[in-house]
């Protein structure tokens, strides 16, 4: 139904996309599009199931959603894409319940697009503030004071990675993983999520969800924990 692209082809089980992604349109575009001719009834045939109705939905409006909504509020090409396709599966699964209002389906799709770009800049902002007390917290059981010497700082460099690394290999190995490429590497989203084979989106939870698997197992060996991962 839609083109898939490079980074997008895993789809959704059972959902819309499940077999060809939503398509990244082009940016740049801005302003209140016209509504399509008749679009009423192109609505309620997708509200029965026609695909193609439906994707002619999503080519008229995703530019303009992608472009006016969702980069503006984001800042961000990569997750104004995500929050776009993120934002037409919601609206597939909703439609049915889709109450028809004057003069065109965009108010709505607009609004979806705004709360869904809501819920990532909420997320992204908790995991940052994990992401910079688990660093504090991986410096934190370095232990003794800063060494004086050139020698020992490469000695206490190592004995840091090593108790980091006795707490990772008690862990889901998923997790411990994007810990590793993600915070400790300092690989960027991108590279990370292609080396995992998940979507961006789906990065961002793993990290979220291994910070806090992270903060168990330092619990479980005994080693203080920073104030933001309590």
């Amino acid at each position: 139904m839609f083109r898939a692209t490079s980074r997008s082809r895993r789809g959704t089980s059972g959902s819309l996309a499940e077999n060809e992604p939503l398509a990244l349109p082009c940016a740049g575009v801005s302003g209140r599009p016209q509504p399509l001719p008749d679009e009423r009834a192109i609505v309620e045939r997708a509200q029965r199931g026609d695909r193609r109705a439906f994707e002619r939905l999503y080519r008229h409006y995703a530019s303009t959603i992608y472009g006016y909504v969702l980069v503006p509020m984001l800042g961000d090409r990569d997750d104004a894409h995500d929050c776009l396709r993120e934002t037409f599966m919601a609206a597939h699964r909703a439609l049915p319940k889709y109450a028809w209002r004057e003069p065109s389906i965009y108010a709505w799709f607009k609004t979806l697009a705004k709360n869904k770009a809501r819920d990532l800049l909420r997320a992204s902002g908790r995991r940052q503030r994990l992401r910079g007390s688990f660093l504090d917290h991986v410096e934190s059981i370095g232990g003794p004071p800063p060494p004086s010497t050139a020698g020992e700082e490469e000695v206490q460099r190592t004995q840091l990675r090593a108790k980091i690394e006795s707490v990772l290999e008690t862990m889901n190995a998923r997790y411990a993983t994007v810990l590793r490429m993600r915070l400790l590497e300092d690989r960027d989203r991108k590279s990370c999520a292609e080396a995992l084979d998940v979507k961006l989106a789906t990065l961002d939870v793993l990290l979220f969800r291994a910070c806090k698997a992270f903060r168990t197992a330092c619990e479980k060996h005994g080693v203080p924990l920073a104030t933001e991962l309590r």
